[in-house]
C-alpha cells in the first residue's frame, strides 16, 4: 500500500524512475539503431523527475533519518547528498547524449552511448531501491507499525 501525502508521491516517483531505468536499458540494447521517440521521451522526463525525487527525498526521507538519531543513519545521510550531486550531474549528460544521438550529430560512437546510459540506470536502480528499503524501515506500514 502506497501511504499518502509526500511519501506517497516519492514512492510514484520511484516507480517513474524505474520505468524510466527500464527505458534506457531498451534503449541501449537496440543501439545502434534505438526508438528515436522514446529517446527523446526518456531525455525530455529524466531531468526534471530526478530534480523532483531529490527535492521529495530531501523533504520526506532525510528528516525521518535525522530524527532517528542514529549516527551510522547520518553516515548514509551522507552519501545519499553525495549520490544526489552525482546524480544530478550524470543525468544532465545522459539526457544530452540521447538527444544528440537522435539528431546525428553525438560526438560518442554507441558503444560509448551505451556504456553511458548503463552505467547511469544501474545506479540510479540502486539508489531507489536503497532508498526504498530506507523508507520502509521508518515509515508504518498498513497495521501502523514501523520497524524503527
Amino acid at each position: 500500500m502506497v501511504p499518502k501525502g509526500r511519501a506517497g508521491q516519492l514512492e510514484q516517483n520511484y516507480q517513474s524512475l524505474l520505468d524510466l531505468c527500464d527505458a534506457l536499458e531498451a534503449i541501449a540494447d537496440s543501439l545502434p539503431h534505438p526508438d528515436a521517440r522514446l529517446c527523446l521521451a526518456t531525455a525530455d522526463a529524466l531531468e526534471a523527475l530526478v530534480e523532483d525525487t531529490h527535492k521529495l527525498e530531501e523533504a520526506v526521507l532525510f528528516p525521518i533519518l535525522v530524527a532517528s538519531r542514529r549516527p551510522e543513519l547520518d553516515r548514509t545521510m551522507a552519501r545519499l547528498r553525495r549520490e544526489h550531486l552525482s546524480d544530478s550531474d550524470t543525468v544532465g549528460e545522459v539526457s544530452e547524449a540521447l538527444q544528440s544521438f537522435v539528431a546525428g550529430h553525438s560526438t560518442l560512437s554507441p558503444d560509448a552511448v551505451g556504456y553511458l546510459l548503463r552505467s547511469f540506470f544501474g545506479s540510479m536502480r540502486r539508489h531507489v531501491h536503497g532508498e526504498i528499503e530506507l523508507l520502509r524501515l521508518f515509515l508504518p506500514d498498513a497495521e501502523g507499525k514501523s520497524i524503527n
